[in-house]
This record gives C-alpha cells, structure tokens and sequence, in this order.
C-alpha cells in the first residue's frame, strides 16, 4: 500500500512539475514581447531625437531578445 501512495504522491508532483514549467514558459514569452516593445518605443524616441540609455533595461533586453537570437542562429547553421 505504501508503495501506491508513493506513486500517487510521484505523480501529482508531476503534475505540479509540467504546470509549473509551462506557467514560465508563458512568463518568458510574455517577458520575451515586452523586451520587444520596450526596444521598440526605445528606438522611436532615438528617431525623434531622444537620448536614451538605461543600463538595467539594456541588461533586461538582452536577457530575452539575444538569447532568443543565438538559439536561432545555432538550429539554423
């Protein structure tokens, strides 16, 4: 019986496991689009003159943009 339970218990951990994995999955593809929105109002405001620069939104964008990037370029050659 209590080796049952253990596998009972194995796979609502599971469970918890893939729901969770997909919860961040969609939390990095949210995160991912306003990366590329932010770059996007950054560049609007340099094309009307702005000089912006903020360190930690830079680190923010290439945290979720270059990745992306460099895993494309690795399937791709």
């Amino acid at each position: 019986m209590e080796e049952e339970e253990l596998r009972r218990k194995l796979l609502e951990l599971s469970k918890r496991e893939a729901s969770l994995n997909f919860k961040m999955y969609e939390l990095y593809q949210e995160n991912q689009t306003l990366a590329i929105r932010l770059a996007g109002y950054i560049a609007e405001n340099r094309l009307y003159g702005g000089k912006w620069e903020n360190r930690e939104a830079i680190k923010v964008m290439d945290k979720y943009l270059t990745k992306k990037r460099n895993e494309d370029e690795r399937s791709s050659g």
